[in-house]
Parts: C-alpha cells; structure tokens; sequence
C-alpha cells in the first residue's frame, strides 16, 4: 500500500496561490513523498515521527503529517519565499 495525500480545499487555494515556478517542484515533491516519506523528508522540530517537513524547489518547504497507522500524509503548510 503507498501512502496518499490528505488535501483539503484551503490546501488547494494556497497551492493555486503560489508562483507558477513553485508548480512542478511542489508536485515532483508530492510524488516522492508519497513513495517514502520518511526517506524523503526531515523531522519539523522535535523528531515525534509524525511531523515532517520537506523542501522543493528552490524556496519551498512543506510540513505536514505522516500518519504511519493510515499511511495518509496531511499538509500543515505550504511555503515558497522565493
């Protein structure tokens, strides 16, 4: 079983907001993780082995959650500073 992403609409509005050059790695990125997250991602903060973050791009860092149980993987935020 591979794991899949958990994406709600204000996930969605704030994938639409970032810059088009932020697109493709973001996507790129959301392939991987859902191959291994672990494996493709650090610990975000204390390591709890839930909360994860992972970079894309240039700019871009996601967090979310990796629940290991469900093997579904939820965004917390989405961030390109470029």
């Amino acid at each position: 079983m591979s794991w899949s992403w958990k994406i709600g609409p204000h996930d969605f509005d704030t994938i639409a907001s970032l810059p088009p050059e932020a697109h493709g790695p973001l996507s790129e990125t959301l392939d991987v993780l859902e191959q291994d997250p672990y494996a493709a991602s650090e610990p975000y903060g204390i390591d709890d082995g839930v909360t994860r973050e992972a970079r894309f791009g240039t700019a871009g860092i996601l967090v979310f959650l990796a629940n290991s149980q469900t093997q579904h993987l939820v965004p917390l935020s989405i961030t390109w500073a470029g």
